[in-house]
């Protein structure tokens, strides 16, 4: 519970706790923790398993890295060992620890005594207007020229893997452990700024250029330097400050708000030096992107927290540009968007800096997203010809077609026809063409009905079987498993679905007397089966162990009757099928009709006895 209630709010539900996916953007929770297994499921990406598989999912984590983790996060010692049997030290861990050492040695010559040094706090102090408390609350680092060996050396002092320095993303993409004493970080003479997860961890780092730093002959490379891909740092799945923005969104906040503090957007801000001067000016929620194209994956991130985002991008027409790749992107990951406006079309940290106090009237500068856009096509007072009016009309319901909400379609679609002078009706008749065009160009668009899957045959059928039905009993009242192995043949199971085939694993493990419970047998059972482990994980959630007032006797012959009558309908059709092909004279004919008698009679004996209960497996 612990576990994940750092990453998504539960409450109770039942017996149970639920939540909002923190796997995917949703608005109704889906996520289900039922504490008595130590299992979870996700109803809204169809996976579920216990604590080490979440971490696994969530964190792309090996096995290994989540023992770890979860022993990190509740103090749990560790003993590794150098077998196969034991648990290895993970690539991913040590990777954590590097970023960790090489940001404190950062730090170290930041804070140094040296003349360099002291030119750089005077950079930050004076030139960028921040105080040494915020170098230090961001722990803003520095590495003076030919100061890459010293780092090398302190590293491998350390112990760490030279294959791991090499790869942890410090070096470029081209580093190799035998090279690696002569290797150049490409953080030298330039303002090192750590880039963290949304734990906390340092996974890369942001480099600036230095004015009379940074060396002449390098004045004319990117102003920023990033740390290359990595293992544990992915450009598209990382948004700057997210760590601290968060924390807008956790429990203890809300619980002394008493407010819905998913309504708080999140404001997205185009570089790091943005983001820490708006988090200093009180804007707390803020982010940056990482100097590429924002990603969904960066947006159903935002989504986890909040239903909101600010956009607070430059005013240039990059800026612009930005803002209209963005909108669909926010759309499709559920977010209500906005854009904010700097006054006198500065960045923001040139007008925080000068207007510490100004940053509520940054937030109160909003445009709907639909407003900014549709200003943006058709607000500048031209008068378009109809071919580029349609146009830009096509370029609007291409942004739009990534939401979701038909509400947010409609109001979008009414201002839309006003700013582009179209009667209502007519747009909206263009945009469903559109639409249609669109899914026509798709290939695979076609789903399934919630209720029923399409089979190989083109004939439909229920999702659920009556092995689920069964297993869901069984495992809400463990008591029945004993009389279903006495009296359910292996041939009555269909192991043809998942469910025949856990419920089969279950019933031979109780008829030869080795089944202990599920808490014990189970995972044992499904230890080598992850669909097997998630679809239980599903059921688990659905159970409630108090539903039912049924004595387990009962409740078993019910199940043993359903399946007894699916085993004489199948049988009895196939029977049936076979008389109609016989010639009326046959020989085989009376042995046909006996078979029918004899399931016919198996049937009501099973429907009208009561359980033997001095019956033996």
């Amino acid at each position: 519970m612990e576990l994940i209630g750092d990453y998504t709010n539960l409450t109770r539900s039942g017996s149970k706790w639920k939540g909002l996916s923190p796997f995917s953007a949703e608005k109704t929770p889906s996520f289900f923790v039922d504490p008595d297994r130590g299992e979870y499921y996700c109803f809204s990406t169809a996976q579920g398993g216990d604590a080490i598989k979440f971490l696994m999912t969530r964190e792309n984590l090996t096995f290994p890295e989540a023992v770890e983790k979860i022993a990190h996060r509740f103090g749990i010692a560790l003993e590794y060992e150098n077998s196969t049997h034991g648990i290895e030290r993970s690539m991913r861990g040590v990777l954590f620890e590097i970023h960790e050492f090489a940001r404190g040695f950062f730090r170290a010559r930041f804070t140094e005594k040296s003349d360099v040094a002291a030119r750089v706090r005077d950079y930050w102090t004076r030139e960028r207007g921040f105080s040494l408390d915020v170098a230090e609350e961001f722990s803003i680092g520095f590495l003076p020229e030919n100061g890459s060996r010293a780092l090398i050396d302190a590293l491998l002092e350390k112990h760490f893997p030279e294959r791991a320095v090499a790869t942890s993303g410090m070096f470029g993409n081209s580093a190799h452990p035998p090279v690696l004493r002569s290797r150049r970080l490409q953080f030298e003479t330039r303002l090192i700024i750590p880039i963290r997860d949304v734990q906390g961890r340092v996974i890369a780092f942001s480099a600036r250029k230095i004015p009379t730093i940074t060396p002449q002959n390098q004045w004319e490379e990117a102003k920023y330097k990033n740390s290359s891909e990595s293992e544990i740092f992915k450009k598209g799945q990382t948004l700057f400050n997210i760590d601290k923005a968060k924390e807008t969104y956790t429990d203890l906040a809300r619980k002394k708000n008493g407010e819905d503090l998913r309504e708080i957007p999140f404001v997205l801000v185009e570089g790091q030096l943005d983001a820490i001067r708006c988090y200093i000016s009180g804007i707390k929620s803020v982010v940056a992107g990482q100097g590429t194209g924002i990603t969904l994956a960066q947006m159903q991130l935002l989504a986890r927290y909040s239903n909101g985002l600010d956009c607070l991008l430059d005013a240039d027409e990059a800026g612009m540009k930005a803002a209209l790749r963005l909108a669909p992107i926010a759309f499709e990951a559920g977010l209500s968007l906005n854009f904010l406006h700097v006054p006198d079309g500065k960045d923001p940290d040139e007008f925080l800096r000068k207007n510490s106090a100004a940053a509520e009237e940054i937030l109160q500068n909003r445009k709907s997203a639909i407003d900014f856009i549709t200003d943006r096509f058709f607000g500048t007072g031209e008068r378009l010809s109809s071919t580029r009016r349609q146009e830009a009309l096509t370029e609007v319901y291409e942004i739009l077609s990534a939401a979701s909400s038909l509400v947010f379609r409609s109001e979008a679609l009414m201002v839309l026809a006003r700013k582009a002078g179209v009667e209502r009706l007519m747009l909206e008749r263009d945009f469903s063409t559109f639409l249609k065009k669109k899914e026509a160009r798709k290939s695979g668009h076609e789903g399934t009905s919630p209720r029923f899957a399409e089979r190989a045959d083109g004939d439909s059928h229920p999702l659920t079987t009556l092995e689920e039905d069964v297993l869901l009993l069984a495992l809400q009242h463990e008591a029945i498993l004993l009389n279903l192995a006495t009296y359910v043949p292996v041939e009555w199971i269909d192991t043809g679905n998942i469910a025949g085939r856990i419920l089969n694993k279950i019933l031979a493990e109780c008829a030869e007397g080795s089944w202990k419970n599920a808490r014990e047998s189970l995972h044992e059972l499904l230890d080598d089966d992850d669909a097997e482990r998630s679809f239980v994980a599903a059921l688990s959630v659905r159970a409630d162990p108090s539903a039912g007032t049924a004595e387990p006797d009962e409740l078993a012959w019910d199940c043993i009757c359903r399946f007894c009558e699916r085993h004489c309908s199948r049988e009895r059709a196939k029977i049936a099928a076979a008389v109609a092909a016989l010639p009326p004279d046959s020989p085989e004919l009376g042995d046909w009709l006996m078979r029918d008698r004899k399931l016919r009679d198996l049937l009501k004996e099973y429907k009208t006895k009561k359980f033997d209960k001095n019956k033996e497996a």
